[in-house]
């Protein structure tokens, strides 16, 4: 199977899994599917999901997590309250509450947005569905044969190089 076929045949069983998790029903905000599941440049089973969800805490969270549970068989869940010193830069724009489930197979990233802004996630996603052909097979390549890979510099330094 090429690398093309493999992310196609990946960004279906993506599609699948988010159908079954029903996120929307989980948690009360409306989920947007980020990452490679939405460019379609995927070599790995990991979801990636965000919320803006401004009202948030993490009782709501734990309870949509519990629903989850109940939806797929999890086999590990890492919560993270991380506002104030603990969120993941400075900016306190970028205060969450991260949880990454793991079943058999798919590693599932929940990212909780506790402050409503411009966040570059599903526009950089789109922008790589436009990539020529050429580039997403080189891009597909790289991702495929990086250990502990940056992602983004990958979309990045392939679209700058054409």
């Amino acid at each position: 199977m090429s690398l093309v076929e493999q992310a196609q045949a990946l960004q279906a069983e993506a599609q699948e899994l988010y159908k079954l998790l029903d996120l929307g029903t989980a948690f009360p905000w409306q989920p947007v599917l980020i990452g490679s599941a939405l460019s379609g440049l995927m070599v790995d089973r990991d979801l990636d999901v965000m919320f803006d969800a401004p009202d948030a805490n993490a009782a709501i969270v734990l309870d949509g997590l519990a629903t989850l549970s109940r939806r797929v068989d999890l086999r590990s869940v890492d919560f993270r309250d991380e506002r104030g010193d603990r969120r993941p830069t400075p900016a306190i724009t970028d205060e969450r509450f991260y949880a990454v489930l793991h079943t058999d197979t798919w590693k599932i990233d929940l990212t909780f947005w506790l402050h409503v802004v411009e966040r570059p996630h599903v526009e950089e996603a789109l922008n790589l569905q436009q990539a020529t052909a050429e580039q997403r097979l080189q891009i597909l390549h790289l991702k495929n044969t990086t250990p502990n890979r940056d992602s983004s510099a990958i979309y990045r330094t392939v679209l700058a190089n054409g």
